[in-house]
This record gives structure tokens, sequence and C-alpha cells, in this order.
């Protein structure tokens, strides 16, 4: 198989990916940050290593498993749990399948723009759901 060749809708495509795994990353950071409280209230004897330690931890979770923390701490509809799952699909998606769901065909323009697009639409959801969970826009609601 031929290398693909630079191009500027390339560019955007890897440009855009970028910006979709970043807003995934956006989602486990303010998860590690809302898990804290609850993983320090159930920490006897909290000292400032032991805090550093639970943070730490949890950054080295997998959004899967900072997902089922989440849920064990905090009440939530099925909707929002239907959410969080859908979130994780997409987000393994994206970091596991994405290339390889196009393969070969990438050499294509009309298949980079259909991969533009769908990278448009997971950031969308990325962005949406990272925005969700900063207590920043809490305080504006």
């Amino acid at each position: 198989m031929a290398d693909l060749q630079e191009s500027a809708q390339l560019n955007e495509l890897y440009r855009l990916y970028g910006i979709a795994a970043h807003n995934c990353s956006n989602i486990e950071y303010r998860i590690v940050y809302l898990l804290l409280g609850p993983k320090w209230k159930q920490t006897a004897n909290l000292n400032s290593e032991i805090v550093v330690e639970i943070y730490d931890k949890l950054q080295r979770l997998p959004l899967g498993v900072l997902l089922k923390e989440y849920k064990q701490h905090f009440i939530f509809s099925d909707k929002q749990r239907e959410l969080m799952d859908s979130v994780l699909e997409k987000r393994n998606y994206l970091m596991h399948r994405f290339f390889g769901a196009y393969g070969k065909k990438m050499h294509d323009p009309r298949v980079q723009e259909q991969m533009i697009s769908e990278l448009k639409d997971l950031t969308s959801i990325f962005q949406s759901v990272s925005r969700s969970l900063d207590p920043e826009t809490w305080k504006q609601a």
C-alpha cells in the first residue's frame, strides 16, 4: 500500500483527530477531579502523601474504570448512564478502531471527507460531555 500523500484535507483530518482525542482526555481528567472528594472521604488518616497517591492512582485509570468508579459514588438517571456508556464506546472506537475502520480507503479524498465529518461529530459530543463535567459551568446554571 502506498503512503498517504500530505494534503490540506489529510492535515485537517489529523488535526481534528487530535482535537477529538484531546477532548476525550479532558473527560478523563475531569472525572478524576470529581472522584477525588469521595476517595479522600473514604480514606482514614489522610495526609499530603496519600492525597498525591490517590490522585496518581486515579490518573492511571482508563476511562472505563473511571466511569465505573464515578457511577459508584454519584447517582445518575438511566439516560445519564446510557450517555456514559455511549461516550466510552465512542472514545474506544476513536482510539482503537477509527483508522482501521477506513483502512486502505483513506487514499480516497471522499473517504477523508467522510472521516472529517465523523471526527467533527465525535468532537462535538466529547466537548459537550467535557463541559458538562466542569464544575465552573454548574455555577452558571
